[in-house]
């Protein structure tokens, strides 16, 4: 008779991903650094075309009509609303998005499931967050604000349903003591880097986006169901 326990501790211990995240949330870092791969290959003025039709850009989006500045139909300035996520300005801002994507997103990802119909649930919370995001620094801006690029609406809406997670299962209110908590020290956060950010970074650092994101993210998680969550 042999000892199962032991042969089964004899057995080599399975490796782990070096990525231990779902697919959907692997594809999409991917796709924000191959996108910017890419792009950084167009030349200069290829470059500012994409950021012409694809970035939020506050003069041309509330340009009078009839402008030559105004998007050709509304469908096309709408878009912007979502595309900008797809854009950043430098190899720093784009990994530092992707990071915060594979961070936040995977536990989210994990709460919905890993099946089409979680995929689904993901999409809609990261493109919902994008477009609180991108709606927030709009209602702020005027036609004098800079362009904004940069997956920060989504990362941020997705932090704030990671902390909507509840570790024992299922998901934590809005008022609890955890989630205020870590939304105050998002906050803060945001606020820090408004001031430092353009010197540590070299640019500027769009607070409406991630506090546009984070409120829309978590919204979006109260509404959207999750199955039977439980911290690994």
């Amino acid at each position: 008779m042999t000892d199962d326990t032991a042969f089964r501790s004899a057995q080599p211990e399975k490796r782990q991903p070096f990525i231990n995240a779902p697919l959907l949330v692997i594809l999409m870092a991917v796709l924000l650094v191959a996108l910017h791969a890419a792009i950084s290959f167009a030349s200069y003025d290829q470059q500012d075309q994409i950021l012409w039709d694809y970035a939020i850009v506050p003069g041309r989006f509330w340009a009078a009509a009839g402008s030559p500045e105004v998007y050709p139909d509304y469908i096309s300035g709408l878009l912007t609303l979502i595309s900008t996520a797809l854009l950043h300005a430098d190899w720093s801002h784009v990994i530092i998005n992707a990071l915060m994507l594979l961070a936040f997103g995977t536990p989210v990802a994990r709460a919905f499931g890993d099946n089409v119909r979680g995929w689904g649930l993901w999409m809609l919370l990261f493109v919902g967050s994008v477009i609180g995001g991108s709606a927030l620094y709009l209602a702020l801006a005027n036609v004098g604000s800079p362009y904004l690029i940069g997956a920060s609406g989504g990362t941020s809406g997705l932090m704030a349903a990671a902390f909507l997670l509840d570790p024992r299962g299922g998901k934590r209110p809005l008022w609890s003591r955890e989630f205020l908590v870590f939304s105050a020290v998002f906050a803060l956060a945001n606020l820090l880097i408004v001031f430092v950010g353009p010197a540590l970074l070299g640019m500027l650092i769009s607070w409406e986006a991630h506090l546009g994101g984070y409120v829309a993210g978590a919204v979006l998680m109260v509404i959207l169901p999750v199955r039977g969550y439980r911290a690994p």
